[in-house]
């Protein structure tokens, strides 16, 4: 097979995903002709973008090293739910898990690893959802049974379950990218097969925007607050991450916008602020809510503070937004005093300039 390479240069290199040399757990490290692409057996065969290459040349490990490198730069955005670093393109198959993982990591934190090459099947349900793995096995074993009164024809050699299986034979018509891709939205809609998890944009298989900070949908409108979106300049939040985001802009009664009473210019900033930031908790970007306490470096999305315990403080009447990790929840009731205190400035302020604060800006 060509792009396989043994000798001094594999043993120099590392894995471009889980960046080891973890060889007996992730299978042989495959380095390409060029030298250029190094990695891991089997975390090509499971990372979710990944299909298997009809071509005789420019493969490793029956991959497109053009599609491998693409997936290597996607993975370098994706950080890995066990270690938090990046690389980690294998995600948990059910759709609305957001755990992603290193093949190495995945076994170490218990997940399900589904492998079956005949048909083409590799997938990984995270600890969580190991239950979700029984129930596609019945649905496999169904679907195989009529494949087998159907068509004759040999199972593909790679594949992510239904969907992987649907862009194989869509590659094999020799598509373009554009075309692959298309087609791989259409197989999302009608499966439960895994989506992208890039934490920087919108999965295909989503049906609605995704917030900019928490990168959910409207399935947590219920605990994250009403998903705000505006179309024409591309932005979604939820009404929790945008409130207590440190750099946000709330607008008082009088001078309202449609976006959850938030100046929508503040939003995108304080988004692109948050793709720099890492959550203390998930090791995802977006986390812009940080600890009130300005030594402590702790930060996160809203939903990761209520998980770590965090202590959040939510005053409508006098505009006050914070948290206080577990750490630093004790100085609630000092930082209650200075508030009361530069309220009073601020009012006195306002007054002796002739009118009111016509804003408020959230967090510390």
């Amino acid at each position: 097979m060509s792009g396989q390479k043994k000798g001094v240069a594999t043993r120099q290199q590392k894995c471009a995903f889980c960046r080891t040399s973890r060889d007996k757990e992730c299978g042989q490290l495959l380095v390409s002709d060029s030298q250029k692409v190094a990695a891991h057996h089997k975390c090509m065969l499971f990372s979710s973008a990944l299909v298997t290459s009809h071509a005789d040349s420019d493969n490793i490990g029956g991959f497109s090293i053009e599609d491998v490198k693409k997936e290597i730069k996607r993975g370098n955005k994706l950080m890995c739910s066990s270690c938090h670093r990046p690389g980690a393109t294998i995600g948990c198959d059910v759709k609305t898990c957001r755990r992603t993982y290193h093949y190495y990591c995945a076994m170490k934190d218990k997940a399900q690893i589904k492998e079956n090459p005949s048909q083409g099947i590799y997938l990984v349900y995270c600890r969580k959802h190991r239950d979700a793995a029984l129930d596609d096995v019945e649905d496999e074993e169904e679907e195989g049974d009529v494949a087998n009164d159907s068509d004759s024809s040999p199972p593909q050699s790679r594949g992510r379950g239904r969907l992987e299986k649907a862009r194989a034979k869509v590659a094999s018509r020799g598509q373009s990218e554009e075309s692959r891709s298309a087609s791989s939205q259409a197989a999302d809609e009608d499966s439960s097969s895994h989506r992208d998890r890039s934490p920087l944009r919108s999965s295909p298989a989503d049906s609605g925007q995704r917030c900019g900070f928490c990168h959910a949908g409207e399935e947590e409108n219920e605990t994250r607050g009403m998903l705000h979106s505006d179309n024409s300049k591309k932005v979604a939040a939820h009404y929790k991450c945008m409130l207590f985001s440190s750099g946000t802009v709330q607008l008082t009664t009088t001078s309202r916008a449609e976006f959850g009473n938030f100046d929508v210019k503040t939003v995108i900033q304080e988004i692109k602020r948050g793709k720099r930031m890492k959550c203390t908790l998930c090791g995802q970007l977006g986390a812009t809510i940080g600890c009130e306490i300005k030594a402590c470096v702790k930060t996160y999305h809203y939903h990761c503070g209520l998980q770590d315990k965090a202590k959040y403080i939510e005053n409508m009447a006098r505009g006050i937004y914070k948290l206080y990790c577990k750490n630093h929840s004790g100085n609630e009731e000092r930082d209650e005093e200075d508030e009361e205190r530069e309220n009073r400035s601020r009012e006195r302020a306002a007054i002796d300039h002739g009118g009111t604060p016509s804003t408020q800006v959230n967090g510390n």
